[in-house]
């Protein structure tokens, strides 16, 4: 977490104003935020909101901001209302104009929860979606939140586990938490508790607005946005909006490093040509669905790599008629583990075999016609 900087002068623009007619923004010198987010300025009017995670067990998506003279563009709303009400605050301490675009990557919950924070403080909101993607978000919106909330549901069984160790400073098995565990379960707790309620009184948002394959958006001003449906990667449908000008990519979750990628239920097969497509575009800032902000195609390339990796391997052990149960004992990836820095670290051990044990299935699928 970065510290809360001071916020600069906001002097108007006077020069871009009279060449282009509108304000795009006002200047932010470094990262501003709240306390679990930071608003990044990444090109002239356009930002990056990095969250949190929302709870110990689950996160929330990035958010994308561009400024148009017609009103301001989002890329997806978080997990929980209550943080996308936050970042709608953030939001307007670098512009008056009104949220008018609503942009949904992929059907995930995590990036689209939030929307009804923004269709409350905005009305007459166009949200953007995939057309097959407007029918999954609004199901599993409904799902998600019935199922997590329900009674006996695994979510207030956790909970409730966790409050029993907030007040008896042991976990289920008796043992005395450790010193680091109670300082971090009051905040825990809250954030399960938040959790619930948050999700018992979800309202769903459905996308008013559909597309198949490509559309462009005119901000205003000469401000133009272009979303494309990437087709299957690490969603059925996962859409990419991009600044041609700016050289501007919100990937979604095609691009995660959370520390890794995202891979449960995904598509390893298509997703490489996915990030093949993603690489040739030139690009001066990449924004992934989790993660820091980035530079340049360099994190593309990894994840490209384990791609490849795990299909390759797949393919080749099951021509040996290896079930799949001997496929995911035999791989194992450490060698293209090694060459990405953030994937390092013990305390990431658990997590990188969990999934290349997915990504593995997942392929093992692929690769067969399966999936």
């Amino acid at each position: 977490m970065l510290p809360h900087s001071p916020w600069p002068s906001r002097p108007v623009r006077i020069a871009a104003a009279f060449l282009f007619g509108f304000l795009l923004s006002r200047p932010v010198s470094a990262q501003v935020g709240d306390s679990t987010a930071q608003l990044e300025r990444i090109g002239d009017g356009v930002y990056a909101i990095v969250h949190d995670d929302a709870t110990d067990a689950w996160p929330h998506g990035n958010t994308g901001v561009v400024v148009g003279s017609e009103g301001v563009l989002v890329v997806d709303a978080t997990y929980l209302p209550s943080r996308a009400r936050s970042d709608i605050a953030l939001i307007r301490k670098v512009t008056d104009k009104p949220v008018r675009w609503l942009v949904n990557t992929h059907w995930h919950f995590d990036h689209n929860n939030g929307a009804s924070a923004y269709t409350d403080a905005f009305p007459g909101l166009v949200v953007v979606s995939e057309r097959e993607t407007r029918g999954w978000i609004a199901l599993n919106q409904t799902y998600w939140a019935r199922m997590s909330t329900a009674p006996g549901s695994a979510r207030r069984a956790e909970l409730a586990a966790l409050e029993r160790q907030l007040a008896t400073g042991k976990d289920s098995a008796g043992v005395q938490l450790s010193a680091e565990v109670r300082k971090r379960l009051p905040l825990t707790v809250r954030q399960r508790t938040n959790e619930l309620a948050e999700l018992a009184s979800l309202e769903v948002v459905t996308p008013n607005l559909v597309f198949d394959r490509e559309l462009t958006l005119d901000l205003g001003g000469g401000r133009r946005v272009v979303l494309e449906d990437r087709g299957r990667a690490n969603s059925p449908h996962d859409v990419t909006i991009y600044l041609p000008a700016e050289r501007i990519l919100f990937t979604g979750d095609i691009l995660v490093q959370s520390p890794l990628p995202f891979s449960g239920a995904s598509w390893p097969v298509p997703w490489v040509d996915v990030l093949r497509r993603i690489e040739a575009m030139p690009i001066a800032v990449l924004v992934p669905g989790h993660g820091p902000v980035m530079r340049d195609h360099a994190y593309t390339r990894q994840v490209r790599a384990l791609m490849e990796a795990v299909i390759s391997r797949v393919d080749s052990l099951a021509r040996r008629g290896m079930t799949l149960d001997q496929v995911q004992a035999a791989i194992h990836l450490d060698d293209i583990r090694r060459a990405t820095p953030a994937w390092q670290g013990t305390q990431n051990d658990d997590d990188w075999n969990s999934t290349v044990t997915t990504l593995t299935e997942r392929a093992w699928r692929g690769v067969r016609g399966q999936g």
